[in-house]
């Protein structure tokens, strides 16, 4: 004990009377620790474990299918679904949901219910989360005559109702309607993410003949022993059976099951977080070259010290020992570093996310750090440490004494196995920093290029929110008509309002109310059965075009005349008409929504508009269809406000001016046109920033690396640049002898590095909306940056280099 004792008293001095390379080697783990841990966090919160149930791997999504579109996964209509329930025999339950379109009324100031689903009797025991305080919906609450009940989120709870224990029992009312409280859900019940309130489902007689309307989401629970395959075959004889007793609605119908959390995968959020990870993977990679050069490089240094120790009676064990307990020193003080940046970074990076992030995005609640990361990736830097400060003692413990004092007598030697894996190290460093520039250089301007593209509309200066009326107090059109005009009449009067106007849904906006629907044109050929197109469809006011400048390229806009008596009239966006009427002129054609035999009436097209984005960084976007709102207006709506000024500081008259007509109908989801575009956006950008932040990491290492080499490759040939002073070597030839070597290992690493991230980027291309493209400009500038980052991290080792005194040199020869 009192050896272990030494060796800290004395490992202490070393350490502090080196304090360069104790400082690189803490904050190269530090650094490492902390980059690994926070993006494997995310990774494992938003991939590996969003939700927290129990026994998640046997919770499936289920879809229906249709033959001509297997690229798209539908819901199931409410005929359909009481068909695969009751004769599906893979699954334990199978349970179906929908979004609830409801406003919290009678307790003060109107609110939007952001996030209300009605659920089927199974979905409370498909998850098996007994709630918190009273109970779930249950097979009774859908029994005719039942009083409505809902049961409450736990956020919801907190927030609105101040966690109160004695809720149960009481009402709540939504959309003037009074709703029971028969339970609160706990915490973990968490789905669909970020829900507030649950009800039961109120279908109508005709709602649950119906199957052309596929509004459900389902899950189900699989049997024990039930494989997803096994399942999804069973509910796709269902599906045969159901399309030959329905063939006008069920003609080309399937089934597909996937499981809950793969179903979180197949889109690009997860890949882009794989791509961070496997960053992060590379960042520690790094690290660890680093700390091993660093520990390599030391322990050269130190060959005389051991040797001398060795000659006064140290044993091997002795030697290994102390070295041993200096790099457990550095492990636990890197250690403890990393887990401050750790929790600091993780602070920060919390912060910076939009409420719409952490209320949507499962997992994204429960981010937190993920301590078996932290342990793993500490014990990976640690051990690397340690292996490369113990092999040096080990190789020269087997050395010959006399040998080894002769050579430490001439000064600091190294092997050429030694200076061999130097060399190799910086190579690696040098090669994996530039696949990380790299790739972050591509993210950024691949993100960048996509959003500079013009979306077709002017997003600056523009309010925007949306309003959600009762269905129960705005059964006709003629009320929400009324409601809409005095809107827009009160938002036109505003000061500093320049134009103001309505539509279904806002561009870029993820608003479920986006309505995409199959649509037919006059005079072309009808779809072949489980065939269909669809198009965006948005009910517009006359000033729409005008609020967001989208350009109208033939024809009119629509006007006060093109009421409820008038013709039914649309305008259709360029690339819908470019694919219909390729060769013709599209002004005058006729289109309508559903299939040749539906009751919807023909639209004479009146005017094309501009392409317009519906999601920021879409490469192709979709067709839509614009009606004029007083013909078809709905329920869900959105406003758009153009100011003169600052359009944020518009918002409080905007809400007020809403609740003057109607105080229950809350105006919510108030953000510029900007603002909702940037939150749209707001993972990729948030992994652009990410991935800098891991390429800054990886130059910084690679150069301390390549810095701290260079020092101590000096360090050992002092003997022999003095001699070649004393024998007529100028400066500029040491400066070229020691920069030239450095320059040799940088090169050698940019080539493997150019190789590898190549590779990588044809690997990535297909990834992420095309964002890692091959970009010779950013190869470019990424080997010139790290060409001067690495002859700077080795020319000021050269400049000491050459201050070394020939005479004293000689000397020690």
């Amino acid at each position: 004990m009192e050896g272990i004792r030494q060796d800290l008293r004395f490992g202490l001095r070393v350490l502090g009377n080196n304090p360069g390379f104790t400082a690189v080697s803490v904050l190269t783990l530090a650094f490492a620790i902390a980059a690994v841990t926070n993006v494997f966090s995310f990774v494992n919160a938003l991939i590996l474990r969003p939700f927290a149930f129990k026994n998640i791997d046997r919770i499936m999504n289920v879809y229906e299918t249709a033959r001509q579109q297997q690229d798209q996964d539908f819901g199931l209509s409410a005929a359909d679904f009481r068909d695969w329930k009751d004769q599906a025999k893979g699954f334990e339950k199978l349970a179906a949901y929908r979004r609830w379109s409801v406003n919290l009324t009678g307790a003060g100031a109107a609110e939007r219910v952001m996030r209300s689903y009605q659920v089927s009797a199974q979905f409370f025991p498909l998850f098996g989360i007994p709630a918190q305080l009273g109970r779930p919906i249950s097979a009774p609450d859908f029994q005719p005559g039942h009083v409505p009940v809902v049961v409450l989120g736990h956020q919801f709870w907190q927030q609105h109702l101040g966690a109160d224990p004695s809720v149960i029992g009481k009402s709540v009312q939504l959309d003037g309607e009074k709703f029971d409280i028969v339970g609160v859900m706990p915490e973990e019940m968490d789905y669909p993410p970020g829900t507030d309130i649950w009800s039961a489902f109120d279908f109508t007689p005709a709602e649950q003949a119906d199957r052309a309307n596929q509004t459900l989401q389902l899950l189900g629970r699989l049997k024990p022993g039930v494989s997803a395959s096994q399942a999804q075959a069973d509910l796709e004889a269902i599906a045969a059976r159901l399309e030959r007793e329905y063939p006008q609605t069920n003609a080309g119908h399937g089934a597909k099951v996937v499981g809950l959390v793969d179903s979180l995968t197949q889109g690009t959020g997860p890949q882009l977080l794989l791509v961070l990870a496997g960053a992060a993977a590379f960042v520690l990679l790094l690290a660890c070259s680093n700390v091993a050069n660093l520990q390599l490089a030391r322990a050269t240094t130190r060959q005389k010290e051991i040797v001398m120790r060795r000659a006064l009676g140290a044993s091997r064990w002795q030697i290994a020992r102390q070295l041993l307990v200096e790099s457990i020193m550095l492990a636990i003080a890197g250690g403890l570093a990393g887990l401050a940046f750790a929790a600091w970074g993780f602070s920060l990076l919390r912060r910076t996310f939009p409420p719409m992030i952490i209320q949507n995005v499962p997992g994204a609640s429960h981010i937190e750090i993920d301590w078996r990361v932290l342990a793993f990736t500490a014990l990976v830097a640690v051990l690397t440490g340690i292996l490369a400060g113990l092999s040096p003692a080990l190789h020269l413990s087997r050395t010959d004494l006399n040998d080894a004092l002769r050579e430490a007598g001439r000064g600091t030697t190294s092997g050429a196995g030694a200076r061999s894996l130097r060399a190799m190290l910086v190579v690696t460093e040098v090669a994996l920093a530039l696949i990380l520039l790299v790739g972050a250089g591509l993210m950024v301007r691949g993100f960048g290029e996509l959003l500079a593209k013009d979306p077709g509309f002017d997003r600056s200066h523009v309010l925007s929110f949306n309003v959600a009326l009762s269905g129960a107090k705005y059964r006709d059109n003629d009320r929400r008509r009324n409601f809409y005009d005095e809107a827009l009449e009160r938002l036109k009067h505003l000061p500093g309002v320049e134009s103001a106007a309505r539509v279904t849904s806002l561009p870029a906006d993820y608003s479920w109310n986006t309505d995409w629907e199959e649509y037919t044109v006059e005079g072309q050929p009808p779809l072949a059965p489980g065939e269909s197109r669809g198009s965006l469809v948005e009910d517009i006011s006359p000033d729409y075009f005008r609020t967001l400048r989208i350009a109208l390229l033939k024809g009119r806009v629509f006007t006060a005349e093109d009421g409820p008596d008038a013709p039914p009239v649309a305008i259709v966006s360029a690339n819908l008409a470019r694919r219909l009427w390729p060769d013709q002129d599209p002004i005058g054609k006729r289109i309508k929504l559903g299939r040749e035999e539906s009751h919807q009436p023909w639209r004479v097209i009146v005017g094309v508009a501009a392409t317009t984005k519906t999601f920021p960084i879409d490469d192709q976007p979709g067709p839509v269809i614009y009606f004029p709102f007083t013909q078809a207006p709905g329920l869900l709506t959105a406003f758009v406000v153009r100011t003169h000024g600052d359009p944020a500081a518009l918002a409080a008259s905007a809400r007020a001016a809403i609740r003057s007509i109607d105080p229950d109908q809350p105006a919510y989801g108030i953000r510029t046109l900007k603002q909702l575009f940037s939150d749209s956006v707001f993972g990729l950008n948030y992994a652009a920033d990410m991935m800098v932040g891991i390429g800054v990491v990886a130059l910084l290492l690679a150069v301390a690396g390549i810095f701290a080499v260079m020092t101590y490759s000096v360090a050992q040939r002092t003997n022999e640049i003095g001699v070649r002073m004393a024998l007529g070597a100028q400066r500029v030839d040491v400066v070229r002898l020691v920069v030239g070597y450095a320059m040799k290992l940088t090169l050698a690493g940019l080539a493997i590095g150019v190789a590898c991230a190549l590779a990588l980027t044809r690997a990535l291309g297909s990834l992420l909306f095309g964002i890692f493209r091959l970009d010779s400009l950013t190869f470019l500038g990424v080997t010139a940056l790290l060409l001067i980052a690495a002859a700077f991290a080795a020319y000021l080792p050269a400049r000491r280099a050459t201050k070394v005194d020939p005479m004293v040199a000689l000397r020690c020869e």
